[in-house]
């Protein structure tokens, strides 16, 4: 019995590792290496119509959502126009708020921050469509870039 519980136990473990090393870590280093790279380049131009960091990394990563869904999510391209479609349906709408200002860091890094947890938390051990891993892989590149320009612009 207890032989059982300990294999059911490993391959828990191992399972939980691989979802977090997918759907958790990869998005958010993705939108870090992003939002720095960008932050470090834009830095060079002193124009008001060039995106943020944030903004370049979720147009970014919606430009490689099919190569990303191929990488994280599955090893065909059946449904990645489904992912897609979840990525964007997020992603899109947290540009135009990443527009305005102060409340883009309520909105855009808080509120996301607090929901990216709370889904990593409640998903993390479920097979989901492609569309709800777009949603969550924009969740965590959107942090991830917004990480990954802070640090850059405090080392620089």
């Amino acid at each position: 019995m207890s032989i059982i519980v300990d294999e059911q136990r490993v391959l828990s473990t191992k399972d939980d590792l691989k979802t977090g090393l997918k759907h958790i870590l990869a998005p958010a280093l993705f939108g870090s290496v992003l939002g720095s790279a960008w932050e470090n380049y834009s830095s060079n131009f002193d124009s008001i119509y060039l995106p943020n960091p944030v903004q370049f990394g979720l147009l970014l990563a919606l430009f490689f959502s099919p190569l990303t869904y191929r990488l994280l999510v599955h090893t065909s391209f059946k449904r990645c126009f489904e992912y897609s479609l979840g990525f964007a349906a997020l992603a899109l709408p947290l540009c135009v708020v990443w527009l305005s200002g102060w409340g883009a860091l309520f909105c855009g890094m808080y509120a996301i921050f607090l929901a990216w947890v709370t889904v990593s938390m409640m998903w993390g051990r479920r097979q989901l469509p492609p569309f709800t891993y777009g949603i969550w892989h924009a969740m965590g590149i959107d942090l991830g870039a917004f990480a990954g320009a802070v640090v850059l612009y405090n080392i620089f």
